[in-house]
Protein backbone atom coordinates (compact mmCIF):
# COMPACT_ATOMS: atom_id res chain seq x y z
CA UNK A 1 0.00 0.00 0.00
CA UNK A 2 1.31 3.43 -0.88
CA UNK A 3 1.77 5.93 1.90
CA UNK A 4 1.18 9.64 1.90
CA UNK A 5 4.92 10.32 2.15
CA UNK A 6 7.60 9.39 -0.35
CA UNK A 7 10.25 6.77 0.27
CA UNK A 8 13.64 6.09 -1.30
CA UNK A 9 12.16 4.59 -4.47
CA UNK A 10 8.70 6.09 -4.95
CA UNK A 11 6.85 9.35 -4.58
CA UNK A 12 4.15 9.15 -1.94
CA UNK A 13 0.44 9.60 -2.52
CA UNK A 14 0.63 13.30 -1.58
CA UNK A 15 3.15 14.13 -4.30
CA UNK A 16 1.36 11.94 -6.85
CA UNK A 17 -2.05 13.48 -6.20
CA UNK A 18 -0.64 17.01 -6.49
CA UNK A 19 1.30 16.09 -9.66
CA UNK A 20 -1.62 14.49 -11.50
CA UNK A 21 -4.09 17.12 -10.30
CA UNK A 22 -1.75 19.74 -11.78
CA UNK A 23 -1.69 17.83 -15.09
CA UNK A 24 -5.49 17.62 -15.23
CA UNK A 25 -5.99 21.29 -14.32
CA UNK A 26 -3.45 22.50 -16.90
CA UNK A 27 -5.07 20.41 -19.63
CA UNK A 28 -8.60 21.47 -18.69
CA UNK A 29 -7.67 25.16 -18.56
CA UNK A 30 -5.91 24.87 -21.91
CA UNK A 31 -8.83 23.11 -23.59
CA UNK A 32 -11.20 25.82 -22.38
CA UNK A 33 -8.91 28.53 -23.76
CA UNK A 34 -8.33 27.21 -27.27
CA UNK A 35 -8.95 29.62 -30.06
CA UNK A 36 -8.66 33.37 -29.99
CA UNK A 37 -7.60 34.46 -26.50
CA UNK A 38 -9.88 37.47 -26.67
CA UNK A 39 -12.93 35.35 -27.44
CA UNK A 40 -12.95 34.27 -23.78
CA UNK A 41 -13.93 37.85 -22.96
CA UNK A 42 -16.95 37.92 -25.26
CA UNK A 43 -20.43 37.81 -23.74
CA UNK A 44 -21.05 34.43 -25.37
CA UNK A 45 -18.01 32.89 -23.68
CA UNK A 46 -18.57 34.37 -20.22
CA UNK A 47 -19.25 30.95 -18.68
CA UNK A 48 -16.14 29.42 -20.26
CA UNK A 49 -14.04 32.35 -19.08
CA UNK A 50 -15.30 31.96 -15.53
CA UNK A 51 -14.52 28.24 -15.53
CA UNK A 52 -11.09 28.91 -17.11
CA UNK A 53 -10.30 31.51 -14.44
CA UNK A 54 -11.58 29.26 -11.63
CA UNK A 55 -9.38 26.44 -12.91
CA UNK A 56 -6.45 28.86 -12.96
CA UNK A 57 -7.10 29.84 -9.34
CA UNK A 58 -7.36 26.21 -8.25
CA UNK A 59 -4.23 25.40 -10.24
CA UNK A 60 -2.31 28.22 -8.55
CA UNK A 61 -3.40 26.93 -5.12
CA UNK A 62 -2.32 23.39 -6.06
CA UNK A 63 1.07 24.70 -7.25
CA UNK A 64 1.58 26.54 -3.95
CA UNK A 65 0.68 23.33 -2.10
CA UNK A 66 3.12 21.39 -4.31
CA UNK A 67 5.92 23.81 -3.50
CA UNK A 68 5.14 23.63 0.22
CA UNK A 69 4.96 19.83 0.00
CA UNK A 70 8.41 19.76 -1.63
CA UNK A 71 9.80 21.71 1.33
CA UNK A 72 8.63 19.14 3.88
CA UNK A 73 8.76 15.98 1.80
CA UNK A 74 11.70 13.77 0.96
CA UNK A 75 12.10 12.80 -2.67
CA UNK A 76 13.00 9.38 -4.02
CA UNK A 77 16.66 8.68 -4.62
CA UNK A 78 17.87 10.04 -7.93
CA UNK A 79 18.26 7.45 -10.66
CA UNK A 80 21.80 7.23 -12.00
CA UNK A 81 21.97 9.16 -15.26
CA UNK A 82 24.42 11.02 -17.43
CA UNK A 83 25.25 14.57 -16.26
CA UNK A 84 23.52 16.17 -19.26
CA UNK A 85 20.35 14.20 -18.52
CA UNK A 86 20.38 15.29 -14.87
CA UNK A 87 20.89 18.91 -15.95
CA UNK A 88 18.07 18.63 -18.52
CA UNK A 89 15.74 17.15 -15.88
CA UNK A 90 16.48 20.02 -13.50
CA UNK A 91 15.96 22.58 -16.25
CA UNK A 92 12.64 21.07 -17.33
CA UNK A 93 11.36 20.85 -13.75
CA UNK A 94 12.41 24.46 -13.11
CA UNK A 95 10.72 25.60 -16.33
CA UNK A 96 7.50 23.79 -15.46
CA UNK A 97 7.32 25.33 -11.98
CA UNK A 98 8.24 28.79 -13.34
CA UNK A 99 5.47 28.54 -15.93
CA UNK A 100 2.97 27.26 -13.36
CA UNK A 101 3.57 30.50 -11.44
CA UNK A 102 3.99 32.87 -14.41
CA UNK A 103 0.85 31.77 -16.26
CA UNK A 104 -1.64 32.69 -13.52
CA UNK A 105 0.38 35.81 -12.66
CA UNK A 106 0.20 37.08 -16.25
CA UNK A 107 -3.51 36.19 -16.39
CA UNK A 108 -4.30 38.30 -13.35
CA UNK A 109 -2.08 41.18 -14.43
CA UNK A 110 -3.32 41.20 -18.02
CA UNK A 111 -6.97 40.94 -16.97
CA UNK A 112 -6.64 43.82 -14.54
CA UNK A 113 -4.75 45.95 -17.07
CA UNK A 114 -7.71 45.42 -19.40
CA UNK A 115 -9.99 46.75 -16.66
CA UNK A 116 -11.68 43.37 -16.18
CA UNK A 117 -12.19 41.86 -12.72
CA UNK A 118 -10.63 38.48 -11.92
CA UNK A 119 -13.33 35.89 -11.32
CA UNK A 120 -13.03 33.56 -8.37
CA UNK A 121 -15.64 30.97 -7.46
CA UNK A 122 -18.42 33.02 -5.89
CA UNK A 123 -17.01 36.53 -6.31
CA UNK A 124 -14.91 38.87 -8.44
CA UNK A 125 -11.79 40.85 -7.55
CA UNK A 126 -11.94 44.29 -9.12
CA UNK A 127 -8.78 45.51 -10.84
CA UNK A 128 -6.22 46.73 -8.31
CA UNK A 129 -4.26 48.64 -10.96
CA UNK A 130 -5.22 51.24 -13.53
CA UNK A 131 -6.41 50.13 -16.94
CA UNK A 132 -3.71 50.18 -19.62
CA UNK A 133 -5.39 48.65 -22.65
CA UNK A 134 -2.34 48.14 -24.87
CA UNK A 135 -0.24 46.76 -22.03
CA UNK A 136 -3.06 44.49 -20.91
CA UNK A 137 -3.31 43.00 -24.40
CA UNK A 138 0.46 42.46 -24.48
CA UNK A 139 0.43 40.71 -21.10
CA UNK A 140 -2.48 38.51 -22.23
CA UNK A 141 -0.49 37.59 -25.37
CA UNK A 142 2.38 36.60 -23.08
CA UNK A 143 -0.09 34.58 -20.97
CA UNK A 144 -1.27 32.75 -24.10
CA UNK A 145 2.30 32.10 -25.25
CA UNK A 146 3.27 30.75 -21.83
CA UNK A 147 0.16 28.56 -21.88
CA UNK A 148 1.33 27.07 -25.17
CA UNK A 149 4.91 26.75 -23.92
CA UNK A 150 3.92 24.72 -20.87
CA UNK A 151 2.37 22.09 -23.12
CA UNK A 152 5.56 21.79 -25.15
CA UNK A 153 7.72 21.54 -22.05
CA UNK A 154 5.29 19.05 -20.50
CA UNK A 155 5.56 17.02 -23.72
CA UNK A 156 9.36 16.96 -23.33
CA UNK A 157 8.88 15.94 -19.68
CA UNK A 158 6.51 13.13 -20.73
CA UNK A 159 8.83 11.97 -23.52
CA UNK A 160 11.72 11.83 -21.05
CA UNK A 161 9.64 9.75 -18.62
CA UNK A 162 8.73 7.34 -21.42
CA UNK A 163 12.39 7.20 -22.53
CA UNK A 164 13.38 6.27 -18.99
CA UNK A 165 10.69 3.59 -18.83
CA UNK A 166 11.02 1.94 -22.24
CA UNK A 167 14.67 2.56 -23.19
CA UNK A 168 16.61 2.94 -19.95
CA UNK A 169 14.22 0.61 -18.11
CA UNK A 170 14.61 2.43 -14.81
CA UNK A 171 11.96 3.42 -12.27
CA UNK A 172 11.65 7.14 -13.03
CA UNK A 173 8.16 6.81 -14.56
CA UNK A 174 7.07 4.16 -12.05
CA UNK A 175 7.95 6.46 -9.17
CA UNK A 176 5.17 8.91 -10.14
CA UNK A 177 2.47 6.70 -11.64
CA UNK A 178 -0.70 6.15 -9.63
CA UNK A 179 -0.88 2.81 -7.90
CA UNK A 180 2.84 2.09 -8.29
Amino acid sequence: MIGLRSNSSRHGAGAKVLHWLTVMLVLAAYVLSTGDGYSLYSAAADGLRRVHEALGVVLFIVVVLRLLWRLIETTPAKQPMLPWMAAAAKLVHFALYALLIAIPATAVLGTWLEGIPVTLPGFDIAPLIAKAHGLGQLIMEIHTTLGNAILWIAAVHTAAALFHHFYLRDDVLQSMTPGA
